[in-house]
């Protein structure tokens, strides 16, 4: 049923029970070589999100001392809430800044952040161990009125590396879309005094 192309296959619940699992010794040393790379898709994800949680924080408080108090909702919220209040925030600086920045700017970022959490969701929740042959990993289940579909994705190293480099390269240019936003801002005089 699998043929060579890394696009994901959708099966049903037959037919994902149809194809054949990896032998233990075999799934133990492709995962060995895994292993650390889908560790650092984590790594740069967690500190992605940290740098969002961090903007956020630059974007509404004028007083550090405030932090806490904010980390008490950062703290309860996912990624993509974090994402969409982000974004949200930097629609409304955007508005006040100029044109410098453009909401068509902004809409890359959103696409950038979106991605990285498809890709980061991917990894955090495959059934690694359940690997099929071929390299073939369930990534996602849902339930639909036709029964269960099973989302399974084709992985080897290059593939998982070059998912680590997306992502640290998001921490990048998150980065310096916000120093872009605030210049954009103190330039047009539309900061308060205390974050110039």
């Amino acid at each position: 049923m699998p043929d060579d192309s890394n696009g994901p296959l959708h099966l049903t619940l037959r037919q994902a029970e149809e194809l054949e699992a990896v032998e233990d010794d075999e799934l133990f040393n492709y995962l060995v070589d895994l292993a650390p790379e889908i560790g650092w898709i984590i790594i740069y994800f967690n500190s992605l999100e940290d740098q969002v949680s961090g903007f956020i924080r630059e974007a509404i408080l004028r007083d550090a001392l405030q932090d806490e108090r904010m980390d008490v909702f950062l703290a309860s919220m996912l990624f993509s809430h974090k994402a969409r209040s982000l974004l949200d925030l930097y629609g409304q600086m955007i508005e006040y800044g100029g044109t410098a920045v453009t909401h068509a700017d902004l809409r890359e970022v959103d696409v950038l952040l979106t991605e990285c959490a498809i890709r980061r969701n991917e990894y955090a929740h495959a059934d690694w161990v359940g690997m099929k042959l071929g390299g073939y990993v369930r990534v996602k289940s849902q339930s639909k009125r036709s029964g269960i579909s099973h989302r399974y994705k084709k992985y080897d190293l290059a593939q998982v590396q070059a998912d680590v480099d997306f992502i640290s390269a998001a921490r990048d240019t998150l980065y310096e879309f916000n120093e872009r936003v605030w210049n954009q801002l103190r330039a047009t005089g539309n900061v308060p005094v205390e974050q110039r």
